[in-house]
């Protein structure tokens, strides 16, 4: 059986350190070296039991959100099992970034 997860949210928001620590057995440390993912990074992990988790670690840069919301829509949000979107918060305690946090919402919706 084989589940689509998509790791979203606004870039530098740690979706690939995420996965990386999660299923790749990084240390937290050594996510540090870890670069923007470009478009969409595509992984599988098997479980016992016949389960594969296909990772989509989805790119958070503007033109890629924009993207995926408008013309990749049908290919990015078909047969998803679940969806996991990654704020950061940290970046948007000020005031003045509250466009920020009203974009991610509007994202996530």
């Amino acid at each position: 059986m084989k589940r689509k997860i998509l790791l979203m949210g606004k870039s530098g928001s740690g979706k690939t350190s995420m996965r990386s620590f999660i299923f790749s057995a990084y240390r937290p440390e050594d996510t540090k070296r870890l670069g923007s993912t470009i478009e969409v990074e595509h992984s599988h992990v098997r479980f016992p039991g016949n389960l594969v988790l296909n990772l989509w670690d989805c790119g958070g840069q503007k033109t890629y959100m924009e993207s995926y919301m408008d013309t990749q829509k049908g290919n990015v949000f078909s047969a998803v099992g679940a969806l996991i979107y990654v704020v950061d918060l940290v970046s948007t305690e000020d005031d003045d970034d509250t466009h920020e946090w009203d974009a991610d919402l509007r994202y996530f919706r």
